[in-house]
């Protein structure tokens, strides 16, 4: 039975693919940890339920939960990150099992090759050692008779320069002519050494995959089903940790005595400026992050942990720059070119940082990088919500709401790779100009594109 290439309707996996689009698309879910550990299990239980025979089939249906969760809400890019991620480790744990199955039954040994009789005219003289076992008493070649390397009196007598040319040059006509018997490889063998034919529709990164039937995945599916759920559970506990990882080398970017900058909540950030002040001293400056007003819950959980906090509005930002030492921020996502999206007001944060020539560290985990490169062309890929928190609901907010006004309230800002010197990451720390490097080592190129 072949499988559909997508979840039928009765599923209860399509069920629940659904109801993680509408929270998307109503972004009840928020953050990109969030999504991402939400993604992380419907695929994981996808997997653990859906009926499949190929392993094709299985990167097809997952391909197809990735497209409905880019239709739902384009801007959340974790999301499609964790769906390549995991992609690209069941294609690593399949390939390990074929080879374990390539591998376990060991080729027989090739047989002895024959030679078989020398060309007319060509051939050894009647009395070398090639033709004292195998040709009769009247010269015609014995087929029955046995081969021998090395008979009696036959390396006694000396072999001249013209019989071994006419040895050499009667070999050469045998394998031009063909009558030359080939070796017979046992099949496993003839598997490892013989290109199969690329499968219409599948990448050509899966034609080794191909090798083994869809019966035999079938056979030893019930194994690689276990594999491939233990390796989304990495995948979960690594996002699990991902501010914790982050956080470890927190020691080695503040020091004792600096005035840090931040804006908005990212948990990423909390934890990393926690874990500093274990063996740093240092004051943090919060900015209040209108409209969302973010920065205010950060000040109180910072302030709570024993750090010195002051909370700034957004207005005062350039004006303290030049007591800042560093400034640290949070991503949404992060581009293949070094940029990223950041809370709205990052912008203006990274500009006014980069006009008085202080450093901007970003701490993210790698989950957020994208195989995206320079969004911030689209129009569509800056993410907007309602101006009602500029404007007031009622009209008479901050922004004015005369008839007629247009009002922007942009989510995210897009800060260009030029204004940032370093990315903090679970994985070590790396300049802009090295990200893409690092989204080439962890997605497929053919799920670049789902």
């Amino acid at each position: 039975m072949v499988a559909a290439a997508s979840l039928k309707s009765n599923d209860p996996n399509a069920r629940l693919t659904e109801a993680l689009c509408t929270s998307l698309r109503r972004r009840q879910i928020v953050g990109s940890l969030n999504v991402a550990l939400a993604t992380a299990a419907l695929v994981q239980n996808i997997v653990r339920s859906a009926r499949y025979s190929t392993i094709d089939e299985l990167l097809t249906l997952i391909k197809s939960v990735g497209r409905k969760l880019i239709d739902a809400n384009p801007k959340e890019l974790a999301a499609t990150n964790i769906i390549r991620r995991i992609l690209r480790l069941i294609r690593e744990e399949y390939r390990a099992a074929a080879a374990a199955q390539l591998i376990s039954a060991p080729p027989s040994a090739p047989e002895t090759p024959f030679l078989g009789p020398t060309t007319p005219g060509l051939s050894a003289p009647s009395n070398h050692y090639l033709n004292l076992s195998s040709t009769s008493s009247n010269g015609n070649y014995n087929v029955n008779a046995p081969f021998e390397f090395f008979p009696s009196g036959a390396l006694q007598r000396q072999t001249s320069l013209s019989n071994f040319v006419a040895m050499r040059h009667s070999r050469a006509q045998l394998e031009r002519s063909g009558s030359l018997v080939d070796l017979q490889l046992s099949q496993s063998t003839n598997n490892l050494f013989t290109r199969t034919p690329e499968t219409p529709g599948t990448a050509g990164g899966m034609a080794a995959l191909n090798r083994i039937e869809s019966d035999e995945f079938m056979k030893h599916s019930a194994k690689l089903k276990p594999v491939l759920i233990q390796a989304i559970d990495e995948v979960v506990g690594e996002l699990e940790t991902t501010h914790e990882d982050v956080a470890k080398g927190a020691r080695e970017h503040i020091h004792s005595s600096e005035i840090i900058l931040t804006m908005g909540h990212s948990k990423t950030v909390e934890a990393f400026l926690k874990q500093a002040y274990k063996d740093r001293k240092f004051t943090v400056v919060v900015a209040e992050s209108a409209p969302s007003y973010l920065g205010h819950s950060l000040a109180q959980s910072l302030s709570s942990g024993g750090i010195p906090t002051i909370l700034i509005p957004d207005s005062s930002i350039h004006a303290i720059l030049p007591r800042i030492t560093k400034v640290i921020l949070g991503a949404h996502s992060v581009l293949a070119n070094g940029g990223l999206f950041a809370l709205s007001g990052s912008l203006a944060c990274a500009l006014a940082a980069k006009t008085h020539s202080k450093p901007v560290v970003i701490t993210t985990g790698q989950f957020k990088f994208a195989p995206a490169w320079n969004l911030y062309h689209d129009y569509a890929a800056v993410d907007f919500q309602s101006p009602g928190h500029v404007i007031g609901l009622d009209g008479n907010g901050g922004g004015g709401g005369k008839e007629g006004t247009e009002v922007v309230d942009p989510y995210f800002d897009y800060i260009r790779p030029e204004l940032v010197q370093l990315f903090v990451t679970n994985e070590g720390d790396h300049s802009p100009s090295y990200i893409y490097r690092l989204i080439k080592e962890a997605y497929d190129e053919e799920d670049v594109e789902l």
